[in-house]
């Protein structure tokens, strides 16, 4: 009976040492994406700087916090697994650029002029993953639900994929991938967003 009594113990001092990480958890993924909003709104506010400089300060405060690798391999899908080691840096570099090129400007005009408010919400998706939200409105009074797929790493929340109003913004692109491959193969699709990159793809609303 003792035994017994000590091993319910020890399982409920278990459940209830995990519960209380899983809290931990999500409060500091919370805390993290707060101070990410505020980084970025005070750079992208900013008067004094002009919008090279204010993309510029956005994008080497952002690679702290993203994991362009994985962002790489959501976009892609199954066929990621073809990819050698070099190849998988080549075309992260790339898809990282043409997202910078393509949505930069824009992103930081909106960013400029829009509230965006931390939602105090965090959904656990298990294995160390999270998500977290923020809404924003824009000046047109538009409402926008922005998700943040994340994963816990040596002390920082790296994002991963970004949904808004439940539409990924990485795996839009997985079709056009898998097309450009197919027809391709990799090097060229690398090339071709080197060059090129992929048209803007549009988030119903």
């Amino acid at each position: 009976m003792q035994r017994y009594v000590k091993a319910c113990l020890a399982g409920w001092m278990l459940m209830v040492a995990v519960c209380s990480f899983a809290a931990t958890q999500e409060q500091l993924a919370q805390q993290q994406l707060q101070q990410n909003v505020d980084m970025v709104l005070s750079v992208a506010r900013d008067k004094s700087l002009n919008e090279q400089q204010r993309i510029s300060q956005i994008e080497r405060y952002a690679d702290q916090y993203l994991d362009y690798e994985r962002i790489s391999a959501l976009a892609v899908g199954m066929q990621w697994r073809q990819f050698t080691a070099q190849q998988r840096q080549d075309f992260s570099a790339a898809f990282k650029n043409m997202i910078v090129r393509i949505y930069a400007h824009s992103a930081l005009m909106g960013a400029s002029n829009a509230s965006v408010k931390v939602i105090p919400k965090v959904v656990n998706q298990g294995n160390n993953r999270l998500e977290t939200f923020t809404e924003i409105v824009s000046t047109g009074n538009k409402h926008y639900t922005v998700g943040y797929q994340m994963y816990y790493a040596n002390g920082v929340f790296k994002i991963y994929n970004f949904r808004v109003n439940g539409t990924s913004l990485v795996t839009v692109y997985r079709s056009q991938f898998d097309q450009l491959i197919q027809k391709q193969g990799i090097d060229a699709t690398i090339a071709q967003l080197r060059d090129k990159g992929l048209g803007k793809v549009q988030i119903n609303k």
